[in-house]
């Protein structure tokens, strides 16, 4: 019988017997050991990925038929490249859940960990490669589906780095690309239950900032998602809303972004056409002073309050200071040009408001968020929550105090079905909760 190519897990625990036939359906998040639970409820990064290596083991699958045909150096790496992609998902959940420092410790592990053998660094090389695939994006060959098409670039970007004839390449790829899909498929459906019962030994995170937002169970969200789409993941697998909207589709999610991606086009164009009647006005001689800041105030401030409503994605945000800069570089010019002296904080006091993110999505007119929800403010970040809570304070103090009994029921009503939402002492404290 052929000899089966090894991967990581074999190369760190032992060769097993394979059956070399893709399998017909992935089994759906499939029961883990009460070993690897108990694991789990006190883990170090260290000995979790250890963990995840032996899970991985223990599905005893290479994802891919054994092309006999095939025996290059790229086809022996099948096993590794699709152990690295899971694991690229995994940390991914990991990243959503802890934050990028924990993340991090754990990926340190799984790099000493899996350079055991000869010290041949193969991993780091793959996750480079997954990364590099991730921000191309899904490739322009392949099947319809943009998930598929997107394995079709992961395996693109792994056989990039095998040194192997161009052709050769080209005759695995539509292999590797199906037995990653297979790895993919198996690894979403599985790692969010393993990751939502990872709870870490606190000694092995001292000193470690742990992420205190709540981002949702699965890996389908942007690192930065717009005003829609963060509602979707702030309300997935989330107790604090009701159970009929803990389940986003992905055709949800997708028609989320749609609106989000149309929000952004659309700012794009104003802000351009704002620079262009900017310029257009300077070139029409001295401009009033009162001309000007009555430009400042309803065609600038407007637009930083709109890349505000639209929420994270990064190039909304880099419009803020850009218009920031505008305004203070006018008011600057004025006082030199004109004698004319408008300090910059007559701006400010409002731009506080304007700009959080979560107050003005919270006010747009089409939010998907109730306006002073609690649930929603309970997932964002420790300094989001303060920041607008200090702003509610200064409208209306009663608000904090309704907002104080809300947050509290809420909490103990998830904390009956075993939620956990990160950093919830801290937000209490901020609610002056006793």
């Amino acid at each position: 019988m052929e000899s089966q190519p090894r991967g990581f897990i074999s190369r760190l625990f032992g060769s097993r017997r394979r059956e070399p036939a893709v399998p017909e359906r992935v089994e759906v998040q499939p029961p883990i050991s009460p070993v690897t639970e108990d694991v789990l409820r006190s883990v170090t990064p260290h000995v979790l990925a250890v963990t995840m290596l032996q899970l991985a083991m223990e599905r005893n699958s290479q994802w891919r038929q054994v092309n006999s045909s095939a025996t290059s150096e790229a086809d022996a790496k099948f096993p590794m490249a699709c152990e690295s992609y899971q694991l690229s998902i995994f940390t991914d959940l990991l990243t959503q859940r802890f934050g990028p420092q924990i993340s991090s410790i754990f990926d340190a592990s799984l790099n000493a960990v899996m350079d055991v053998d000869s010290g041949i660094g193969l991993y780091p090389r793959f996750k480079d490669a997954i990364a590099r695939a991730h921000q191309l994006g899904p490739a322009e060959i392949g099947p319809n589906e943009p998930k598929l098409r997107m394995d079709w670039r992961v395996a693109q970007q792994l056989l990039s780095i095998v040194a192997e004839p161009e052709q050769s390449k080209q005759n695995l790829l539509p292999a590797l690309a199906e037995s990653l899909s297979y790895a993919r498929i198996w690894a979403e459906s599985t790692y969010p239950g393993v990751v939502a019962k990872i709870e870490f030994d606190p000694l092995s995170i001292a000193m470690v900032q742990r992420e205190s937002a709540y981002k949702g169970v699965t890996n389908r969200w942007r690192q930065a998602p717009g005003c829609f789409e963060r509602q979707l993941q702030r309300m997935e697998g989330n107790p604090l809303f009701p159970e009929d909207r803990r389940h986003p589709t992905d055709e949800d999610i997708l028609q989320a972004r749609e609106k989000d991606d149309a929000d952004l086009k659309q700012l794009d164009s104003d802000v351009q056409k704002l620079f262009d009647d900017f310029k257009s006005l300077n070139e029409g001689g001295k401009v009033q002073g009162s001309r000007l800041t009555d430009y400042l105030q309803h065609r600038v401030e407007p637009l930083m309050a709109r890349a505000a409503e639209i929420g994270d994605l990064p190039s909304a945000q880099r419009c803020i200071p850009a218009l920031k800069n505008l305004i203070i570089a006018c008011l600057t010019n004025l006082k030199k040009s004109a004698g004319v002296d408008l300090s910059i904080e007559s701006f400010e006091p409002t731009w506080r408001y304007k700009t959080c993110v979560f107050i003005a999505q919270c006010h747009r007119d089409d939010t998907p968020i109730d306006r002073f929800a609690v649930e929603a403010l309970l997932c964002e970040n420790t300094q989001t929550v303060e920041n607008v809570l200090n702003v509610y304070r200064e409208w209306d103090p009663g608000i904090i105090d309704s907002m104080r009994e809300m947050a509290r029921l809420h909490l103990e009503l998830a904390d009956l079905d075993g939620f956990d939402l990160p950093g919830a002492d801290e937000k209490l404290a901020l609610l002056g909760a006793p």
